[in-house]
C-alpha cells in the first residue's frame, strides 16, 4: 500500500521520461530559433551599415568637372575593405567618317573632301558618330559596334587614330574622355540614321566652321583637317565652348607642344 502510493506521488510530482524529452526538445528548438533570428537581424544590420557606407563614400562623392565647372555627383567604385573610392571618367569613342569624289583616289590624303556627321535628336547639333565603350570591349570594337548600330555599316578595316580628347569641360552631362578615330568610305557608302540620330548628313571638309556642334566636335574636326593637310594645329579653339580646349592629337605639332609646355608650367 505504501509503495503503491509512492508511485502515484512520483507520477504527479515529476514528469515522465517521454514528457521531459519533449519539453527539452521544445526548449532547444526555441533556443535555436532565437539564435537564428538574432543572427539574421545582425546580418541585416551589417548589410544596412555596409550599404550606408558605400552610399556615403561612393555614390555621393563630389567631383568638379563638366562645363560650366560646378560640383556634381560622380560615378565611383569603393573597395569593401579599405573603402578607397575611384571616381573615373567615362570612356567613349568618336569616329570621323570621310569620303571623296569619285574622280579622286584617297588614302588619308588631301583628296578627302567631305565628312559624314550625325544630327543629334536631343540638341539638334551636328556630331561625329560615337558612343560609350562597354566594359567587355576595346575602343576599336566599340567603333565597329557603334558604326553598325548608328549607321548600319559593317566595318572590315581598322580605323586610324586621330587623338584623345579629355578636357574636363567637354561634356555637361558627365566627365568623359573620348578616343577619336577616322575611317575613309568609298563612294557607295550610303548610311542611315540610327535610333539616337535625327539624320546623317555629308558636309564639305572646307565648311566645318559653318556649322554648330555638340561638345568639342568642332575642335576634333578642325584638328583632323589640320592633321590631314599637314598644317599646324590651332593654338586657340575660339568658336567652340572654350578657347583653350585641352586635347592630345597625333602627330603632335609645334603649336600643340607650346600649349603642352604652357599647361605643364601652369600645373
Amino acid at each position: 500500500m505504501y509503495q503503491h502510493n509512492a508511485r502515484k506521488v512520483s507520477k504527479r510530482g515529476f514528469p515522465g521520461k517521454e514528457k521531459a524529452l519533449r519539453i527539452s526538445l521544445a526548449a532547444n528548438a526555441v533556443f535555436l530559433l532565437s539564435l537564428i533570428l538574432i543572427s539574421q537581424k545582425h546580418d541585416q544590420q551589417k548589410l544596412e551599415l555596409s550599404q550606408e557606407n558605400v552610399k556615403i563614400t561612393g555614390s555621393n562623392q563630389q567631383w568638379h568637372g563638366g562645363h560650366p565647372a560646378q560640383s556634381r555627383n560622380g560615378s565611383c567604385w569603393c573597395g569593401g575593405d579599405d573603402q578607397y573610392c575611384m571616381c573615373t571618367p567615362n570612356l567613349a569613342i568618336d569616329l570621323i567618317i570621310t569620303s571623296s569624289s569619285k574622280s579622286q583616289k584617297v588614302k588619308y590624303s588631301n583628296a578627302v573632301d567631305s565628312v559624314w556627321l550625325v544630327r543629334r535628336r536631343d540638341t539638334d547639333q551636328l556630331a561625329t558618330m560615337g558612343g560609350f565603350v562597354e566594359i567587355n570591349e576595346t575602343v576599336e570594337n566599340a567603333v565597329k559596334r557603334e558604326l553598325k548600330e548608328e549607321m548600319g555599316y559593317d566595318l572590315t578595316t581598322l580605323p586610324k587614330l586621330v587623338g584623345v580628347y579629355s578636357d574636363p569641360r567637354r561634356d555637361n552631362r558627365r566627365r568623359t574622355v573620348s578616343v577619336v578615330f577616322v575611317i575613309h568610305m568609298n563612294e557607295d557608302f550610303h548610311p542611315h540614321a540610327g535610333d539616337d540620330a535625327k539624320e546623317v548628313i555629308q558636309i564639305s571638309i572646307d565648311d566645318i566652321e559653318k556649322h554648330t556642334y555638340f561638345s568639342d566636335h568642332r575642335t576634333i574636326l578642325l584638328d583632323y583637317r589640320a592633321q590631314l593637310r599637314g598644317e599646324s594645329y590651332r593654338r586657340s579653339t575660339n568658336g567652340d565652348f572654350a578657347v583653350d580646349i585641352i586635347r592630345s592629337t597625333c602627330p603632335a605639332s609645334a603649336t600643340m607642344k607650346r600649349m603642352d609646355d604652357r599647361l605643364l608650367k601652369a600645373g
